[in-house]
């Protein structure tokens, strides 16, 4: 079987001989035949060395397919069915995942991201970006992919499109609103188009790269490099009686751009954040969001 294995920071390499995954005959697990997998910003993390993964880990969190065996105890699902699954497993019966946040399942297994130091380590799971994956607690994990929406269309939704729709629902955004969008990587431009769902109709997006710019602009959005977003929100917030960002949704996940969301949301606004920031600690304290009276949300996807 072939996939894509992280072999050392900088590396990755295409493997041609890993084994297949199995079942067990007990068992609620599936095998799924890959037909599209994303790259996701946080695959770059090991890739860059910000975060400790296993050599020979096969990367990959998040994917689309069709089912190819199924277990004994799975009820919902059979060979054939067409599934997408978000970046981790969820167990279905517990606390967080009645209240549908699967993300936070106390039974959560992660995708793509094998230990370094345990083998064994049970919530470590090997990656998609190969031919097929085994997936534990199928019958709470995976979502059956309507024959309306096509396998490229279906792979946003198991993880990058849903991620920017959860950071503009977190938004709180209304129709008179003035909101910001930082980064238009997959995720900044997802939580553009769910902005516009939502009703925003005034939307600054700020990225650093002409291309990213311009796909921002084609869904609706004024663009501009970052070191001019505070001279056009004040402009953009004076035109609108409003004065700055009602809510500024964050998706690059680094401290400079939690320090601009900072400096441009409103006293009173919200910064909704969903880039993943390694960073030790945040570039304003406490007191600092107290003193603005800010809501800060910081999340991940929710499925």
């Amino acid at each position: 079987m072939k996939g894509i294995v992280f072999h050392d920071v900088g590396e990755v390499r295409l493997a041609t001989d890993l084994p297949e995954p199995e079942i067990t005959n007990d068992s609620g697990d599936v095998i799924v035949r890959i037909h599209r997998s994303g790259i996701c910003g946080s695959d770059l993390h090991p890739y860059h060395g910000k975060e400790a993964i296993k050599r020979g880990t096969i990367l990959g969190h998040e994917f689309v397919g069709d089912i190819v065996q199924v277990g004994s105890q799975v009820e919902n699902f059979q060979c054939g069915d067409r599934v997408l699954s978000p970046f981790t497993t969820s167990c279905g019966h517990c606390f967080f995942c009645k209240e549908g946040l699967s993300s936070r399942c106390v039974d959560w297994q992660l995708f793509g991201f094998l230990d370094p130091e345990d083998d064994h380590n049970p919530r470590a799971l090997q990656g998609a970006q190969t031919e097929l994956i085994r997936v534990l607690q199928a019958d709470s994990t995976l979502l059956a992919l309507p024959e309306s929406i096509s396998m490229s269309q279906g792979i946003l939704l198991g993880d990058n499109f849903t991620t920017g729709f959860y950071c503009a629902q977190r938004a709180e955004i209304h129709a008179n609103g003035l909101y910001v969008v930082i980064g238009c990587g997959a995720v900044g431009l997802s939580a553009i188009v769910a902005a516009r769902f939502f009703g925003a109709k005034h939307i600054l997006a700020i990225d650093n790269l002409s291309f990213r710019q311009q796909r921002a602009e084609r869904l609706g959005a004024m663009v501009v490099y970052p070191e001019e977003a505070a001279e056009k929100i004040r402009e953009m917030a004076e035109n609108l009686g409003r004065p700055a960002a009602d809510s500024v949704m964050e998706a690059v996940g680094n401290p400079s751009a939690q320090a601009l969301a900072f400096e441009l949301v409103r006293a009173g606004g919200i910064i909704s954040s969903v880039g993943l920031n390694m960073a030790p600690s945040f570039t304003f304290s406490p007191v600092d969001t107290y003193n603005k009276n800010i809501t800060y949300k910081y999340q991940e996807d929710v499925l």
